[in-house]
């Protein structure tokens, strides 16, 4: 049951993640984030992916504590802070690709 979870949970953030994407034009001509980090040199490559490694680490060890705990009050909590987390990495992503931070108030 809690491997199902997790899944649902990871798929459901995938196609979040998945249709954010696909709303948005390439505002780089098309050659998309794969052209811009083949320029990037591998120490900055290198750190970036650390970088991100580490959000994922994150997000991971927040799903299992959310799994994990039995009071509704602090699972909850403990969602509110993971979607916080998901924000914030979400809108850092966005300002390094649009060079602004988006107003995302304004698409829904």
């Amino acid at each position: 049951m809690k491997t199902s979870l997790k899944i649902l949970i990871l798929s459901a953030l995938f196609a979040l993640s998945a249709a954010s994407n696909a709303q948005q034009p390439p505002m780089d001509g098309g050659k998309g984030m794969e052209h811009d980090m083949g320029a990037m040199d591998p120490a900055k490559m290198t750190e970036h992916l650390k970088q991100k490694q580490e959000h994922m680490l994150t997000i991971h060890d927040l799903s299992n504590k959310i799994l994990a705990e039995k009071d509704p009050q602090k699972q909850q909590a403990l969602k509110d802070q993971q979607l916080e987390l998901l924000k914030a990495h979400h809108m850092e992503m966005m300002s390094m690709h649009h060079g602004k931070p988006m107003d995302h108030k304004k698409m829904h």
